[in-house]
């Protein structure tokens, strides 16, 4: 029998109403003839509450105490959905990313997955069970529990229809669809019926929060189809697929307000690349790196800021004569699409508008899919509005 495998995020499940309506959803596809796995975040903001509260034991949490929580909200999640699918006629159980056998690497916080043991997930599907797996959590070679981060349940669901050969993965969440921009910002912004594995990773990476990028990694490495819909809608919008545009186009304008500017001063190559090196190697998220004479600067995640300064500071040690700054009111705007390079005239508009607005990036990022500008963030908002007209709406 094919397999579907289902995620919901959180909003999808916030309320017992919400959950029952997921159950029907979920049997619905079952009583077409597939095989159903499903992936469930945690509920609304579980996981926002359980780190407040470990902020008021401790400023750092250590990571393994830190996953030990975390993990916990997806698994109140699986225990209700399983109840509502079998309060409403269907045979489900729930488990556990160790009682599949989700294997991880052991970054805390962060963790990749490595494999996903399948015995389990088929000896129920062949009992004509629904499985409802729990999302975000992995389990590391040492037999201890990981997270994969912030929309590590999207890695999850993708990584399942990988090893299950699935037929398809749905993400299903509080939107029905990748846009041009995001939609509750730009109104007039256009919903994408399909967009590429290169695409959807720049949109993800720079800005788009509705696929993690690691999710769209595997799904290109896999040639797993990705159906992104609305769990209220019940809306499929958008395909993500194996393809590519060679007519050159804009796919959206999107942005960042979570990132912070890092420069490091009267640095030399060799400190740029051993500093930049090493917070690649423990998988800092570097949005992009721009090396000058004298001074390389850094745009990362707010997030990762105190990670980051720890491996900086010993990372500069090394050398003589180094120093750093740290700009916070900085947002990152980035146009992605195919065939955008440098020489395009989608640049020169870019400029056009900064030159209207006044604005003056504090630095840049180009490749062939992306043009990326970290700018004051107080503009923002404005020239990303601005950018999306004349670009995709073709308004001058």
């Amino acid at each position: 029998m094919k397999v579907i495998v289902q995620k919901y995020g959180g909003s999808s499940l916030a309320t017992p109403l919400l959950i029952n309506r997921i159950a029907q959803r979920v049997i619905k596809t079952k009583r077409l003839g597939y095989d159903v796995v499903v992936v469930a975040s945690a509920l609304g903001d579980t996981t926002d509450h359980l780190l407040d509260l470990s902020k008021q034991i401790t400023k750092h949490p250590p990571g393994r105490e830190l996953d030990m929580l975390l993990s916990v909200g997806e698994n109140i999640s699986i225990a209700l959905l399983a109840m509502a699918i079998q309060e409403n006629g269907c045979p489900a159980i729930s488990l556990t990313a160790n009682q599949v056998g989700i294997i991880t690497n052991n970054n805390y916080t962060r963790a990749r997955i490595l494999e996903i043991k399948k015995e389990r997930i088929k000896k129920e599907l062949s009992k004509g069970k629904i499985v409802v797996i729990a999302g975000y959590q992995g389990i590391s070679g040492d037999n201890e529990i990981t997270t994969l981060g912030r929309g590590g349940s999207d890695t999850t669901a993708v990584a399942l229809a990988a090893a299950l050969k699935a037929e398809r993965c749905e993400i299903m969440s509080d939107v029905d669809g990748i846009y041009t921009a995001n939609p509750r910002l730009v109104t007039n912004a256009r919903r994408l019926e399909k967009i590429s594995y290169d695409e959807m990773l720049d949109m993800a990476e720079l800005g788009s929060q509705v696929l993690k990028t690691t999710a769209v990694e595997f799904a290109k490495n896999h040639d797993v189809t990705i159906h992104l819909g609305s769990s209220f809608t019940e809306v499929i919008g958008t395909v993500v697929t194996n393809g590519s545009w060679y007519n050159p186009r804009v796919t959206g304008v999107v942005f960042d307000e979570n990132v912070v500017l890092v420069c490091l001063k009267n640095s030399s190559k060799g400190a740029n690349f051993a500093i930049a090196s090493k917070l690649v190697r423990e998988f800092v998220d570097v949005k992009f790196i721009y090396d000058m004479e004298q001074q390389c600067c850094l745009v990362l995640k707010k997030d990762d800021l105190e990670f980051a300064k720890s491996l900086i500071d010993a990372g500069i040690g090394q050398f003589n004569g180094v120093d750093y700054t740290i700009n916070h009111d900085i947002g990152l705007l980035s146009v992605v699409g195919v065939g955008i390079s440098f020489a395009s005239e989608v640049i020169k508009k870019v400029l056009q508008v900064f030159g209207e607005m006044q604005i003056l990036p504090q630095t840049y990022y180009f490749s062939e899919t992306r043009l990326s500008f970290a700018i004051d963030r107080q503009q923002l908002l404005l020239a990303v509005s601005r950018i999306h007209d004349i670009l995709i709406l073709k308004k001058n």
